[in-house]
């Protein structure tokens, strides 16, 4: 059976693109009044340019219960126009056993997600109800794209081969599952050594990629550096420098494919000159 992130790098192949979109609407920011229908445009728009749609949910919570329905219904859309490509749910869940197999359940089985976000900061209990699904697969958080992530991530602590900082502690905890093949990391593209190093030491594990564009991270530098030896093995999201790429009501979604397919060639050009693009991801 093929694995969720063998899904992915063959939906990458496919489409031949490394692009996620992430769908983080705003009811304040979003250039129409129906917000369900601005992320039905942005999918219908890039579905044919990228890989893979992200949902942040914090930003449906923020709605209420119409949120969640807007979700609900988004999903449903994906699935009905995008059926190849992989939905990755962040949720950025974590909690002891009980509730983290509550949260692997809602994410799985009531949204339907292919990937959720989770965090590994209270130990294995926290990751295992989510690796009970062989089909699904996890992004745990790693090493974050914002600016403050150094005031935890970057702190000293002991690991199975010494000295080491959090955020590679987590790197090595995630290699313990990666017999489960459904285990990547999230590595933000802000901080490209720690991307690259990350890289070095962790060939196997699939790599989620958030901070390019509006967080400032580079696309030709964040491939380079995110890109495993088969030239795959990663996907970038971006969400405001897509989604946002146009604020006016009539061509919001035409910009919006504008933007995506921009980000795809960047990368795809960055890993050309090794001969590697989408289209040539070695799939195992």
């Amino acid at each position: 059976m093929q694995t969720m992130f063998e899904r992915l790098d063959a939906a990458a192949a496919k489409m031949g693109s490394f692009v996620c979109v992430g769908l983080d609407p705003t009811p304040g920011r979003v250039p129409i009044d129906d917000v369900l229908a601005f992320n039905c445009a942005i999918v219908d728009a890039t579905k044919d340019v990228v890989s893979a749609f992200k949902p942040q949910f914090a930003y449906y919570e923020a709605m209420g219960v119409d949120g969640f329905r807007i979700l609900e219904k988004t999903i449903q859309h994906i699935r009905d126009v995008a059926p190849d490509h992989v939905i990755i749910g962040d949720g950025k869940r974590g909690d002891i056993l009980a509730t983290a197999t509550a949260y692997a359940e809602a994410m799985f089985e009531v949204w339907d997600v292919d990937i959720a976000t989770i965090y590994a900061y209270q130990g294995s209990d926290s990751v295992e109800p989510f690796l009970q699904y062989p089909s699904r697969g996890v992004y745990i958080v790693c090493r974050t794209s914002n600016p403050s992530s150094r005031d935890i991530q970057d702190l000293i602590v002991d690991g199975p081969e010494g000295k080491t900082q959090v955020f590679n502690r987590v790197a090595a905890m995630a290699d313990r599952w990666a017999g489960t093949e459904n285990v990547g990391l999230v590595v933000g593209a802000t901080y490209p050594d720690d991307l690259r190093a990350l890289r070095a030491k962790h060939p196997e594990p699939h790599f989620l990629i958030p901070g390019v564009g509006a967080q400032g991270g580079v696309a030709e530098e964040t491939a380079k550096a995110g890109a495993n030896e088969a030239g795959g093995g990663f996907i970038v999201n971006s969400s405001r420098g897509i989604i946002y790429a146009s604020q006016n009501p009539e061509d919001f979604d035409i910009e919006a494919r504008v933007a995506a397919e921009l980000l795809k060639n960047q990368l795809n050009n960055a890993l050309r000159p090794n001969g590697i693009s989408a289209e040539s991801v070695t799939l195992e």
